[in-house]
């Protein structure tokens, strides 16, 4: 009797795992065809130019801070005066969380000279007691975990800009040695990748592996830092008869190493207490310090993309998580065939999470591929000197879409690049102005109107 029940046992079992196996091959099956008819079936208005939203001359009126040729620094100095001086922005008990672009080093990261002289802007307010955190997420972790990975590990050659520095990594080390009130967070993606294997420019992956730690999302009432996946918000976009494009809403959870204080991007400040998450009633300001570079896919990468380094690219596309096995990441919201897509749920982030307080779009350079291309076997623009063109230049604001528009416009449009017709913002069919007409479409506001863009 013993016998025949272990065989049936182990006969069920088996039809079990073949039924499991069934079920995974019909779903398999599924999607592939889905794919199919999506393509099949794409919807012409998919990667067509959206149409303008007008503009109203009096709520879309802009002004732009900007100044140039005073260094890294100098400018970072001036802009901040003129917007009424560091105190107009931070107040003396503020957490400031500081966004800086450092997935790629040279051009590709935000000027350290520049970051170093808002952190010291922040820390020498007049009775400042509050802190500093500089964060990123630059997809990539190193062989400990740490996300502070890439530009803060891998030397750059230029846009350093301090003397003895080779890094962004630098400055954890200053600013430690100085005893300042700054701590830096590389936060990492909740899922693996498939593309983790890749070298991206670093063959030995001493700079770190493309992908996130496979925790997954954090789960309600669940006190961990990482990442929020929200699927009841998920961003969507019709593209053919049988499907659409979806984004799931991303954020980030992260602790200061320095006091312990929880920032969690959309909820504000909290105090962990008693096993458990307290409001903290303090201030959060959020400075987003990025780049200005041609970019294949956006035509440009400044103040709109720049919540790329935010959101979790694991939830989606490329991701390995079941989870998210029917959607795309961010960065691939409109592929096939409209990149520029992926405007869509950056706009949708910065309405439904946060939007910082203020960008400053540090073109100390501007990278772009020159008239006559870009020299060896895998060039990329963001590494090469030969795309690197120096333009000395800071420009502050509140409004992604009127600086993009006017980085676009003065600083990359004047250089005569070989791909000037992806950031050409005076043709409305550019990549650059489908990306920022989408942009402006989803979250509801923005200036692409350069008559409507005042500088100061």
């Amino acid at each position: 009797m013993e016998t025949r029940s272990t065989r049936r046992k182990f006969v069920w079992a088996l039809a079990a795992v073949g039924g499991t196996a069934a079920a995974a091959a019909a779903a398999a099956m599924h999607r592939s065809i889905l794919a199919r008819l999506s393509l099949l079936t794409r919807l012409p208005e998919f990667s067509a130019t959206p149409p303008l939203v007008p503009h109203d001359p009096v709520k879309d009126k802009r002004t732009l801070y900007v100044s140039q040729g005073k260094g890294p620094s100098g400018n970072v100095d001036a802009v901040v005066e003129k917007l009424g001086g560091i105190e107009r922005l931070v107040g003396a008990d503020d957490v400031v969380i500081i966004k800086v672009s450092a997935q790629w080093w040279n051009i590709g990261m935000t000027n350290v000279a520049s970051v170093k002289r808002m952190i010291e802007l922040v820390v020498g307010r007049p009775g400042f007691t509050g802190e500093v955190i500089v964060f990123e997420n630059t997809h990539f972790r190193l062989a400990d975990g740490s996300g502070l990975s890439r530009a803060f590990t891998h030397p750059s050659v230029r846009n350093v800009d301090v003397e003895g520095w080779t890094k962004m990594g630098d400055l954890l080390g200053h600013f430690e040695k100085e005893k300042a009130p700054v701590s830096f967070v590389g936060l990492v993606d909740a899922g693996t990748s498939s593309m983790g294997g890749d070298h991206w420019h670093d063959h030995a992956h001493e700079h770190g592996v493309y992908g996130g730690d496979g925790r997954g999302p954090i789960a309600d009432g669940e006190d961990r830092d990482g990442y929020h996946w929200d699927f009841s918000r998920t961003f969507r976009k019709k593209r053919s008869w049988v499907d659409s494009a979806q984004t799931p809403l991303t954020w980030p959870r992260f602790t200061s190493p320095r006091t312990g204080v929880v920032v969690d991007l959309k909820d504000g400040l909290f105090e962990r207490k008693d096993g458990a998450l307290h409001p903290l009633g303090r201030k959060l300001t959020f400075v987003n310090m990025t780049t200005a570079n041609e970019h294949v896919s956006t035509g440009l990468t400044c103040a709109c993309k720049s919540a790329m380094g935010i959101v979790d690219m694991s939830a989606g596309r490329n991701g390995t998580d079941p989870r998210v096995r029917d959607y795309q990441s961010v960065h691939y919201f409109g592929e096939p065939g409209a990149s520029w897509r992926m405007a869509g749920p950056l706009a949708h982030f910065a309405k439904e999470v946060r939007a910082p307080d203020l960008y400053l779009a540090c073109a100390e350079y501007v990278g772009l591929v020159p008239a006559a291309g870009l020299p060896g076997e895998e060039p990329d623009l963001r590494i090469e000197e030969a795309s690197a063109i120096r333009a000395g230049t800071v420009v502050a604001g509140t409004d992604p879409v009127a600086i993009d528009t006017w980085v676009a416009k003065n600083l990359l449009l004047p250089r005569g690049g070989k791909n000037r017709s992806r950031y050409d913002v005076d043709d409305p069919d550019s990549v650059l102005s489908r990306f920022l007409r989408y942009y402006r479409e989803v979250h509801g506001s923005g200036t692409l109107d350069p008559a409507l863009i005042d500088v100061a």
